[in-house]
């Protein structure tokens, strides 16, 4: 499952044909900042299509019932879905031939007789049902033993006709279902029974979820609680739903579709509970199950025409109770299926339903089997079954059953369908959790129609909601720059217009936070911990360095990474003169790959030369030339050159060194002076002086999910503004529904986001800048730190990195199946460990250790618990340090990056064929969008800026500073036509 967003404005828990419905209405009607929790791995609900052979069947929903007013059915016929020929398979109806268990054929005279009895009894009941005081059970009883004729037989008839109101009501038995309430489900005008032309209901699922997009569904997302009411600072109420595996998801609204069977089960879910009225509509009104009983036989040994066998019980024999012993007293009859040669279909309901779903399927077969020869032998062969499949919508927990009707409970506790579809409000009449599903429809519950109007309602009442309120707020507010993203560029970006005069600058941040990828956590009573950026890396031309340097943030502690003792997964400490022998070979090869990007010559032969191809190359070499070392000897220098793969993997945010280019290897510049400094009060401090020091305003949770830009403007006397004359040339759209115009844009999200955001900008972004965006490399690296209550390892320790020489894993990834540089496989829970390249002392805390990982395994690693990564994380240690007593951590702090829906990653690097070495000037990322103004200046809109922009310090915080200061010169040359280079005032 795809990381899902902290924050939507609509969530929908339940996938079925309601939730679907409510999440096609609200993207039609423009609320796209939507959610789609389902608890199974397939949405539709109690409508479950399943592809059978050339046809299907269907195990949930079956008929469009109704033609006149039924929403489905008007869809269907309108797109030619419908069966041209009308049908009643499985019905009971048509030329059904009724048995006794005694294998007796009711003569049809006398089945005839006692339909039109029922008839009669049924149409009289449309009037007098309406004061009935009693059951409809009562009713057709009582009605029936003045007219029977047929004794025993007629009474038998009668209690088919039961099993059979049974199956139509969900009921377990007439006797549940109160005669006023009873008329209260409307028939639609039409055939009750109307099948599809072919994929059965799934042609509906198909068409609800077309618009929905992939990242906005959630499967096998089952929700434990939802908290509503819950007011955040500064914003209306809202939920807070929490999902079983922990994640939490906010939003401004909730659409609740699950199945009142489990509301029934769940109603203590809700916090705070739910009002008086909905619990006892809850308890009040009836759910029920209805199963069937596919069976498929070798080949058909019923009679041409015929429409299936209904079984009369034996009143005699009848038990009292069904048990899993004698369920086949409970079945209504079989019936051939709807395109299905060979198949049949029996209808079960209440604890019949409930004691087969208890049953193997192999069992349900041979039983179904037996009950058929029973009855109907000798006259019909009934050959053994090669197939069965049976539903189990009772026991199914997402469901509990198969749908709603009226119950004598429901009479007694005067409560109403009409009290379940009564949203929940908060203190500010905002409805923050609205209920539909058929159980909520006043006169088409128990239906498929009747879900997707209630879905439709639910919808229809938010977004008139959202519209009210859109239509109270002020006009767009309305800004000279917006930035986009509050991390390091967008800040200093911001900065940058502040000391330029330009104060007009909004910057939306769709986390909680500013700083995006740092992230300083405060760890009371002693130091932080940065899951995000960790160092400053050199002092001359480092505008970070200058920045922290001169407002005094800088600590004098220099930290190291990669250092120390390195040990073998036996216990084995490598000897110090092979690891600086590697290593210098190493840093030479590092040295040589650095130079092809000034070598013209050969261009073209390295224009697809990975640096992981080139490191081989040198080691391999390097072995070739020691011809003379020991075998424990090269063997410890392969060990060690596999490590330096995956630390250098690690540093470069890549899952392989083959991924990245040789030719732009050099491109990256380490600024002379000290590395690995740290800021006093972790890097969260710089970056809050900075934004101190720029007159702008911030919003946060505020994620942009669309920016409109102008290709051409009219000049006037405060800027430029759309063809309209009113408008600027930059519409900002936010998943809130909030909008903001802007004369300038400057966009400082990862190159992750913007990958995995094609649509963001309106129109597309220039060809050649989404090719350089696709075409740039980006990754992940996370850390994890693990804290205990003293330190175990010795004093003055510089590090303790983990060098496999048996199990080494393959970070080179040259094949895609293999875990280990042998070839083998491995799975990822037993495997995830051998991507951390080591451990290193971290210098504001005495008793913490810091870990690193990247590629495929940090991002599994991300899925785990804290609980799960320490104790994995243990095992390795101890593993590397026998002869140490390594106790369990007492806290850990792991980041999560990849899984971090707005950083998408750690950071960018050069891939083997990127466009950054083209020339082509659209081919840069700081290439600005330009406007074309009446007077055919071109007028910058839109620029993207962050780390990934910067040419010489990609990956780093300074190069994302750096480059929004840069970017932030578009804009200031634009408005104050500045000519020549902008000097800036950090």
């Amino acid at each position: 499952m795809n990381s899902l967003p902290k924050h939507v404005r609509v969530c929908i828990i339940g996938g079925g044909v309601a939730g679907l419905g409510a999440a096609q209405q609200l993207i039609q009607s423009g609320v796209d900042d939507i959610l789609l929790l389902e608890a199974q791995d397939r949405v539709g609900g109690r409508v479950f299509t399943l592809k059978h052979g050339k046809h299907y069947i269907e195990l949930g929903a079956h008929w469009i019932h109704g033609e006149e007013g039924n929403v489905v059915h008007e869809w269907a016929a309108e797109n030619g879905f419908i069966a041209e020929e009308a049908s009643v398979a499985q019905t009971g109806y048509g030329e059904t031939i009724f048995v006794r268990q005694d294998g007796k054929v009711v003569p049809q005279e006398m089945v005839d007789g006692f339909m039109k009895i029922a008839a009669k009894i049924q149409e009289s009941g449309e009037e007098e049902l309406k004061t009935y005081p009693h059951s409809v059970g009562h009713y057709y009883t009582e009605k029936f033993k003045a007219v029977n004729k047929w004794g025993i037989v007629g009474n038998e008839l009668l209690e088919w006709k039961h099993r059979f109101l049974n199956c139509v009501n969900a009921s377990a038995s007439w006797h549940d279902l109160p005669g006023k309430m009873y008329l209260e489900y409307k028939e639609c005008p039409g055939d009750p029974t109307v099948n599809w032309k072919q994929n059965g209901y799934q042609t509906l699922i198909d068409h609800l979820k077309e618009e929905i997009p992939v990242s906005r569904l959630a499967l096998n997302s089952p929700v434990k609680c939802i908290d509503w009411d819950v007011t955040s600072t500064g914003a209306a109420s809202g939920c807070k739903v929490t999902l079983e595996s922990g994640t939490v998801v906010s939003a401004d609204h909730v659409i609740f579709t699950a199945s009142i069977g489990v509301l029934k089960a769940q109603k203590n879910m809700f916090s705070p509970s739910l009002p008086q009225r909905m619990i006892k509509a809850i308890e009040g009104i009836g759910f029920g199950v209805v199963g069937k009983l596919y069976l498929q036989f070798p080949h058909q040994w019923w009679d041409n025409g015929s429409d299936g066998f209904s079984f009369l019980p034996d009143l005699q024999e009848q038990p009292a109770v069904i048990t899993k012993e004698n369920w086949e007293t409970g079945i209504l009859g079989f019936y051939p299926v709807y395109k299905q040669q060979n198949m049949m279909c029996g209808w079960i309901t209440g604890p019949t339903a409930l004691a087969i779903e208890d049953t193997p399927e192999c069992e349900v077969a041979e039983r179904c089997v037996s009950l058929l020869r029973k009855v109907l032998s000798p006259k019909w062969t009934v050959p053994q079954a090669n197939w069965c499949k049976r539903t189990t919508w009772g026991s199914n927990p997402y469901t509990r059953g198969s749908y709603s009707f009226y119950s004598m409970k429901s009479m007694e506790m005067e409560v109403e369908i009409v009290d379940l579809a009564q949203p929940l409000l908060d203190s500010k009449k905002n409805p923050v959790v609205c209920f539909a599903g058929e159980a909520t429809h006043p006169c088409f519950f128990s239906t498929v129609h009747g879900a997707l109007e209630s879905g439709r309602r639910e919808a229809t009442r938010i977004t008139q909601h959202i519209n009210r309120l859109l239509m109270n707020q002020p006009k767009r507010e309305k800004y000279q720059v917006i930035i986009v993203g509050g991390g390091a560029a967008g800040i200093g970006a911001a900065r940058e217009l502040t000391h330029h005069g330009i104060n007009s600058v909004l910057i939306l941040e769709g986390s909680d936070r500013v700083g995006g990828r740092i992230k300083t956590v405060p760890t009371p009573p002693q130091g932080v911990v940065e899951l995000g950026a960790q160092w400053i890396h050199g002092e001359v031309g480092n505008v970070l360095h200058k920045v922290a340097a001169s407002r005094g943030l800088l600590h004098h502690h220099l930290s190291l990474d990669g250092k120390g003792t390195f040990i073998t997964e036996n216990g084995q400490v490598i000897n110090e003169d092979i690891v600086r022998h590697v290593s210098k070979v190493m840093e030479e090869a590092d040295e040589e790959c650095i130079s092809f990007c000034d070598d013209i010559e050969n261009n073209g032969n390295i224009e697809q030369l990975s640096v992981g191809e080139f490191f081989r190359r040198k080691f391999m070499q390097h072995l070739e030339e020691c011809q003379n070392d020991a075998a424990e000897v090269r063997e410890m220098k392969t060990a060690l050159f596999y490590w330096h793969l995956r630390w250098q993997r690690i540093d470069n945010a890549c899952d392989s060194l083959h991924l990245l280019s040789a030719k732009c290897w050099g491109l990256y510049e380490l600024c002379e002076g000290n590395n690995n400094m740290n800021p006093n009060a972790g890097f969260m401090s710089i970056m809050e002086t900075l934004l101190a020091e720029a007159t702008t305003e911030v919003k946060l949770y505020s994620e942009v999910s669309c920016i409109d830009y102008a290709h051409q403007v009219q000049k006037t006397e405060d800027g430029y503004v759309r063809q309209d004359g009113t408008t600027f040339p930059v519409l900002i759209k936010c998943r809130d529904g909030s909008e903001y115009e802007a004369q300038h844009v400057i966009v400082t999200s990862s190159i992750g986001y913007l990958k995995s955001h094609p649509h963001l900008f309106t129109p597309p972004l220039p060809t050649k800048l989404q090719q350089t965006v696709s075409s740039r490399g980006y990754g992940t690296i996370d850390k994890i730190f693990l804290e205990y209550d003293e330190a175990w390892w010795v004093d003055g320790c510089e590090g303790i990195q983990l060098v496999w020489t048996k199990d080494i894993p393959d970070v080179e990834r040259l094949s895609p199946q293999s875990k280990y540089i042998d070839g083998t496989n491995e799975k990822l829970s037993k495997y995830w460990v051998h991507a951390i390249s080591g451990f290193d002392p971290v210098f504001n805390h005495p008793a913490r250790l810091c870990g690193w990982i990247g590629g495929t395994e940090a991002e599994y690693m991300e899925s785990l618990s804290d609980h799960q990564i320490g104790t994995d994380c243990t095992l390795l240690l101890r593993k590397f340090l026998p002869h140490t007593d390594i106790p369990y951590p007492k806290k850990v702090y792991r980041s999560q990056w990849a899984t971090n829906p707005l950083s998408c990653g750690g950071y960018s690097y050069h891939n083997v064929g990127c466009l950054c070495c083209s020339g082509a000037p659209d081919a840069d990322l700081d290439f600005p969008v330009s406007a074309f103004s009446d007077d055919d200046t071109q007028v910058p809109v839109v620029v993207l800026a962050g780390e990934a922009n910067s040419k010489k310090f990609y990956s780093t915080v300074h190069g994302a500073l750096q480059n929004g200061i840069q970017q932030a010169a578009h804009f200031i040359k634009s408005h104050k036509r500045l000519h020549g280079s902008i000097k800036s005032k950090m």
